[in-house]
Parts: structure tokens; C-alpha cells; sequence
């Protein structure tokens, strides 16, 4: 498991802690909406409906492409490696004068970039540095380099140089951070709901913009039995004396 720039996450040797978020439920919810609309797309071509099977754990496998590979291919059992990726360096969190940075040097090119904008140039010159294979295999050397080179300047010098010339790199950021972000503010990716039980609320948006159709958050999620009597009268058909003998019974 990777820590995630934007969420703040990670998972190093033996902190075998929970993710804060519900991987699981939410990869569920959207590949189920995925399976949904697969089987529309087939009864719409041949008229004929089908069952849509997903599970949790069905998944959560299917996001470990890369490790399954990992271990197909080597025969190793993957371990967590914190922010670390598995085949690419140097591509992980590092520490800055204050704050940590997400740096990602996917390829060679980026190295050269990355070398000469923090005046290294002399790291182009090192043999078992010039490829992306050689700078995993002597990771161990490389990363100290790269540390030390990060913690002379604050996150943000970082981000001006590094953005100004193309060399991807991404805050690791806490919630309020988050929250407070321009570019999540501009995607509308924070909304203010009000709860009948907690007032005012925020609530992640929705992160599919349709440009003819937009998506949009009316309220908060329901109280437990807020919508009884809506569902119970509508597609049930019990009368308000039916629901309130329901509840005196604690069937609801």
C-alpha cells in the first residue's frame, strides 16, 4: 500500500495500521456501478438482463496488480514499503526544511531535469545513477543523496522550482490542508451540508464532472428512520397508523 499524496496515508515495514479511508466499501461501490452499467450496455443490445456479482474481497485483489506481478514474476513475497515505489526511485515522501514532498522521478528524462534544477549535475555523471534500473538497484546510496539535497529548502521553494521546470512532485497533505487546497476548492470537492443532528457539515463532492449533466449534493445523509415514512407509505403502502404501530413495537 502507497502513501497517497493528496490523503496523507502510509503503511512502513511492520506499521501494519488501517487505512484511514474504507478502500474496501468504496472500491465495491464503484466497481459494482461499473458491473451495473456493463449489463445496461448488454440488455440494451440484446435484450437480456444478468446478475452482477461483486465482492469486497474480489476488489481488494484486483488492486493488487502490481504486487501479484511482483510476486509472479520473482517469487518474493512483497512487504510494505512505505511511500516507496516498488520499481522507480527516487519516488517517494521525502522530508523537507519543514514539510514533506512527494517526489516522483518516473523516468530518465526527469532524472537529468530533476539533477541539473537542483544544481547536481554531478549526479549525471555517476554510471549506476543513469537509468531508472540502476537507481533501484542502488537505492540504498541514492535516496541519502536525495534527502539531503530536499531538507536545505521549505516544501513550498520546492514546489515553485520543481513545478516551473516539470518535475512532478505533490504535498503530503493533513485533512485541513486538504480542505483548504485551491485546486480541491476549484473542483468543488468540499461541500457544506446541513445535518439535522450536527449542523453544518462537510462532505467530500462528487468527483465526476459531466459537462451536460453535473452531479450535485442536496443534502446529508438521513438519520436512522428519517425516510420511514416516505418508503414504508409510498412503495409499501402502510398508513401513518401502520408505521407508528411499527415503531411502538420496535419492528422499526
Amino acid at each position: 500500500m502507497d502513501r497517497q499524496g493528496i490523503g496523507g496515508q502510509s503503511l512502513k515495514e511492520l506499521d501494519l495500521e488501517r487505512l484511514g479511508t474504507s478502500i474496501g466499501d468504496i472500491a465495491a461501490g464503484i466497481f459494482s456501478a461499473v458491473g451495473i452499467l456493463s449489463a445496461l450496455i448488454h440488455r440494451n443490445q440484446t435484450g437480456q438482463g444478468q446478475m452482477v456479482d461483486v465482492s469486497m474481497l474480489d476488489c481488494q485483489v484486483s488492486m493488487l496488480e502490481n504486487a501479484i506481478a511482483r510476486y509472479s514474476v520473482s517469487g518474493e513475497t512483497p512487504k510494505p514499503e512505505g511511500s516507496r515505489h516498488p520499481s522507480i526511485a527516487p519516488f517517494e515522501v521525502f522530508d523537507t526544511a519543514d514539510e514533506p514532498l512527494m517526489l516522483a522521478i518516473g523516468n530518465d528524462e526527469i532524472w537529468v531535469t530533476f539533477c541539473r534544477v537542483v544544481g547536481r549535475e554531478d549526479l549525471l555523471a555517476v554510471e549506476h545513477f543513469k537509468t531508472v534500473s540502476l537507481r533501484r538497484e542502488h537505492y540504498d546510496e541514492l535516496i541519502p543523496i536525495v534527502c539531503d539535497i530536499l531538507k536545505q529548502w521549505t516544501r513550498r521553494d520546492w514546489q515553485e522550482l520543481l513545478n516551473q521546470h516539470g518535475v512532478p512532485n505533490g504535498p503530503i497533505n493533513t485533512i485541513d490542508q486538504v480542505i483548504d487546497d485551491e485546486q480541491v476548492k476549484h473542483r468543488e470537492m468540499i461541500v457544506e451540508v446541513d445535518h439535522p443532528v450536527a449542523g453544518p457539515l462537510l462532505i467530500p463532492g462528487i468527483p465526476i464532472k459531466l459537462s451536460e449533466t453535473p452531479g450535485s449534493i442536496q443534502k446529508a445523509a438521513p438519520v436512522l428512520g428519517e425516510d420511514n415514512e416516505a418508503i414504508y407509505g409510498r412503495f409499501l403502502g402502510l398508513s401513518p397508523e401502520d408505521i407508528a404501530r411499527l415503531k411502538e413495537d420496535k419492528v422499526i
